[in-house]
């Protein structure tokens, strides 16, 4: 007993670090001394919002961003308290037990495995909980659906996948074949490829994929994947989003055209995304934290939102790269950047 204790106190010893690295304070206005539920030196309140993200890389960083400026937009006094569970699904049920304890106005959580951790941390008491970057709540058991809603609601990042895929047959003449790599411990990506294999049969295309727990899995996900496809589709999966500038060169060395639902990873090597901009959906969160925590509405009245915005981007030194030109019809109405 006394070796089990002793164990966990050093499992303890060695995360507390790792949940406080990149805890901040932001306000519109100095925040009062406290923490939450004081008043400023004008007489505003000041909110304290935990924020719990999975896993640092751009678009989930994005959306942290993009919900701390839309809280500075709105005039919300607000002290934030920041834990990336650098990817370890352990971390974020410790991250959103540590809010619960430190009673936060409001947990913001970033990501599906976060999310559900802090729905499990916050039963039983009054803590709201936002999300984003969640592609399918219910699926996920966040929510029972995206109008009855409990302590947890948010912005979701799913995008409708058939679309993207009619864009494969404009960039190569006869492509049926779509690949997808992803984490098996990812119940946010299943969802996704089974949307993918639906769009896909309406095409007449089919889809591999290849399961993958690590970043070190990829070259080899890539390289199985290269003897069998036509286009990589890059769903929204952390492991992968993670690693994208290897995914992406990777893909270019074995001339691999690659499509992605996330705006951004066109800017890190992928031929070309038509999805939606991360740090968009993080202010459409904050629009949802002031109903809350502002203007007094009962988060049980508020639904989950869909994204708004989709923008396509193409990325010419990868376009170049494969062999393709700017007038290819699949580029129509998108943004070329170098």
């Amino acid at each position: 007993m006394k070796l089990n204790i002793l164990k966990r106190t050093l499992a303890l010893a060695l995360i507390v670090p790792v949940i406080l690295t990149g805890c901040s304070s932001t306000a519109s206005k100095a925040p009062a001394e406290g923490g939450g539920n004081e008043k400023s030196s004008e007489g505003e309140k000041t909110y304290k919002i935990g924020i719990s993200q999975l896993i640092e890389h751009p678009s989930l960083d994005q959306a942290r961003d993009g919900f701390i400026d839309g809280l500075k937009e709105l005039g919300i006094n607000v002290e934030t308290e920041y834990a990336s569970a650098q990817g370890e699904p352990s971390n974020t049920q410790m991250i959103a037990e540590k809010f619960v304890k430190d009673k936060v106005d409001l947990i913001y959580s970033i990501a599906t495995l976060s999310t559900q951790s802090a729905k499990q941390a916050t039963k039983g008491n009054n803590i709201p909980v936002v999300f984003s970057s969640v592609t399918d709540p219910v699926y996920s058991e966040i929510v029972e659906s995206y109008d009855k809603i409990e302590n947890v609601t948010g912005v979701t990042d799913k995008v409708e996948a058939l679309e993207i895929l009619k864009s494969a047959a404009d960039l190569k003449e006869g492509a049926k074949v779509v690949g997808i790599i992803y984490n098996t411990g990812e119940s946010n990506s299943e969802v996704q490829i089974e949307e993918v294999r639906t769009a896909a049969e309406k095409l007449g295309m089919t889809v591999e994929t290849v399961g993958i727990t690590t970043v070190n899995d990829i070259p080899q996900a890539v390289n199985t994947l290269a003897k069998k496809i036509d286009v990589m589709y890059i769903i929204s999966d952390n492991t992968v989003a993670s690693a994208i500038d290897l995914v992406a060169n990777l893909c270019v060395e074995k001339e691999i055209l690659t499509l992605s639902t996330i705006e951004t990873q066109a800017e890190n090597g992928i031929l070309m995304s038509n999805g939606l901009n991360y740090y968009g959906l993080g202010k459409q969160a904050a629009e949802i934290a002031k109903k809350i925590l502002v203007d007094g509405k009962d988060i049980k009245t508020i639904s989950v939102e869909q994204p708004s915005g989709l923008k396509k981007i193409v990325n010419v030194k990868t376009m170049e790269a494969l062999g393709l030109t700017k007038d290819n019809k699949a580029f129509e109405g998108a943004e070329f950047i170098e």
